[in-house]
């Protein structure tokens, strides 16, 4: 059973990243097949950091840049770990050499290695709702105009009329140009893939989007925790997660630096869909998208309980049995 537990240390937000360290494992293409997306889980951890997976939740619109901000902080954490224990073995590598495959550490030394090692941080998902942005992705980067940009951060909502005007932001995600704003939950995917058994980045990109659809289905909503119960598709090889009537309700995207992940998926819960649906998003032209409250209108559903709902369904996707939550208005991240 998936068990929920709070942060048992809010000091992880202040990271030291002079003593982060991480452990290599290998991680073979041989059984890497994503149709393993059948079974509960697909992977497991292979490393003791991996065992618990930390949710911190926004409880509050913010900026999309902040968001992108306080992401990357967690993300350069995770890849100094990675610097500084690649120059530990490299060491040991090194002693080994010297002295003919003799070389040992006294116990204070291994004391003072394994402390480092275990400061190698957990997995992570931040979920967010943001003011009005739109994104370029990596394959719009070179080819986006200023008019074409100006069109954007022009736009007038339909419904939502008094939110601020749209931002537009250029990001390292894979994609093209889509939304993010007030009705979406947002989760941004921070982990080694290494720490994983056989998780390669195109079934970390299955895995969200099994957890999304998952999500629709079975998230618990209302007094009565009843299920959503919303039926999701693929539309051919694209990435994202369909209704049954052709349209869009989650897109994804990731970026993957030396096996340390980041971005993830955007799900709409009940945004203004006129952002969605006056300009191409996502390199499909004759696609539409939907939403939750589209899909169900009586349903009494809001962003955080999908993004809880999400959180725990992803975790069950990396055979995570504990899930540790820490809710946050986004002041104290000032301090990052």
């Amino acid at each position: 059973m998936l068990r929920t537990a709070p942060f048992t240390n809010r000091s992880f937000i202040s990271i030291n990243r002079r003593i982060l360290g991480r452990t290599r494992y290998s991680n073979s293409a041989k059984d890497d097949n994503c149709d393993r997306l059948k079974q509960p889980s697909i992977t497991k951890p292979v490393d003791p950091s991996a065992r618990v997976l930390r949710h911190l939740q926004f409880t509050k619109r913010i900026p999309f840049e902040q968001g992108l901000a306080i992401q990357e902080q967690f993300v350069r954490a995770n890849l100094d770990m990675k610097k500084v224990q690649s120059k530990i073995e490299q060491k040991l590598i090194e002693l080994d050499e010297e002295y003919q495959g003799n070389a040992t550490i006294n116990s204070n030394e291994k004391q003072i290695l394994d402390k480092i090692l275990a400061m190698k941080p957990n997995p992570m998902v931040l979920t967010f709702e943001y003011e009005p942005t739109y994104t370029g992705g990596k394959r719009i980067k070179k080819i986006i105009t200023p008019e074409q940009i100006s069109k954007l951060e022009n736009f007038k909502p339909t419904k939502e009329i008094a939110n601020p005007s749209p931002k537009f932001v250029q990001v390292e995600r894979g994609g093209e140009v889509t939304f993010h704003g007030p009705g979406q939950m947002v989760a941004y995917i921070v982990l080694d893939l290494k720490a994983f058994k056989n998780f390669p980045a195109r079934c970390l990109i299955s895995a969200i989007e099994k957890a999304a659809k998952n999500t629709l289905k079975a998230a618990p909503i209302g007094i009565e925790r009843l299920p959503l119960n919303i039926d999701t598709k693929r539309v051919g090889d694209k990435t994202g997660v369909w209704a049954l009537n052709d349209n869009k309700i989650a897109s994804i995207g990731v970026h993957v630096r030396r096996s340390i992940t980041s971005h993830g998926v955007c799900l709409n819960v009940y945004p203004d869909l006129s952002y969605l649906n006056s300009f191409e998003m996502c390199g499909t032209p004759d696609g539409k998208a939907t939403s939750i409250v589209k899909e169900m209108p009586d349903t009494n559903v809001n962003v955080q309980d999908i993004s809880i709902a999400f959180v725990r369904e992803f975790a069950k996707l990396l055979g995570i049995d504990t899930v540790e939550r820490m809710q946050t208005d986004g002041s104290e991240m000032n301090q990052l």
